[in-house]
C-alpha cells in the first residue's frame, strides 16, 4: 500500500468503525483512531494503492461527515513488520522542514532514524509519507507501537539520542505529534 489518506474529525462527528465506507478500490484498509488524551479528536487512516486515490477521495467527500483536515500522502519509506490489524498504538509526527535540508532529512530518516527506532522493543513498524501538492505540514511519520511508552524505555531513549537526530529535530517546523489509539 503506497497511498495514505488521513481525515481528522472532532470525535463527536467521526465515523465509527461500524459505518460502511464505500471504497471500491481493491486492497484498501480503513482504521479509526482516537487521539490519546483528547476525547474530542479522531482520525480515519485509509491506506490504498496508487490507483485507489480517486476512490479514497470520493469516499471521504461523498459519504462521511466533513473532516476538519484531510491529507493525502505517498509512501516514502516503510521499515518493520506489517500486521493486520495494526498494533494498538500509532504515534504520528507531522512536520515541515526547510527546503534546503530535504536531502539530509531523507537520508537521516532512511539511514539512521527509522532503522534505529524499529529496533526498539514495542516499535513494530515505521513509515514515512510525503503529502501531495502544497499541503502543510508536508511530511508524516507513523510509528506502529505494541507498547505505548516504547520511546521512553532505555532502548528508545538511546535510539533517539544521536547528534544527527538532535540536529534534524531542531530544524522541524509546524510540527504536530500525536499518540493515537486504534478503536475496535
Amino acid at each position: 500500500m503506497n497511498r495514505l489518506m488521513t481525515a481528522w474529525y472532532p470525535d463527536a462527528v467521526a465515523p465509527g468503525r461500524q459505518r460502511q465506507i464505500p471504497i471500491t478500490a481493491s486492497e484498501t484498509l480503513v482504521y479509526r483512531y482516537r487521539v490519546d488524551g483528547d476525547a474530542n479528536e479522531a482520525m480515519l487512516w485509509i491506506e490504498g494503492r496508487d490507483d485507489s486515490r480517486n476512490a479514497l477521495e470520493q469516499a471521504i467527500s461523498a459519504s462521511l461527515p466533513p473532516a476538519s483536515e484531510i491529507f493525502t500522502f505517498d509512501l516514502a519509506r516503510d521499515v518493520g513488520v506489517i500486521s493486520a490489524p495494526p498494533p494498538r498504538w500509532l504515534y504520528i509526527v507531522h512536520t515541515d522542514i526547510p527546503l534546503d535540508i530535504v536531502d539530509d532529512y531523507n537520508a537521516w530518516y532512511d539511514e539512521e532514524h527509522l532503522p534505529r527506532l524499529v529496533g526498539v522493543p514495542g516499535v513494530e513498524r515505521a513509515r514515512r509519507y510525503v503529502a501531495d501538492g502544497t499541503l502543510s505540514p508536508r511530511y508524516l511519520t507513523a510509528y506502529a507501537l505494541s507498547i505505548k511508552d516504547a520511546f521512553e524505555s532505555p532502548e528508545g531513549l538511546k535510539a533517539r539520542k544521536t547528534p544527527w537526530t538532535e540536529r534534524m529535530r531542531s530544524l522541524f517546523q509546524n510540527t504536530r505529534r500525536k499518540m493515537c489509539e486504534l478503536q475496535s
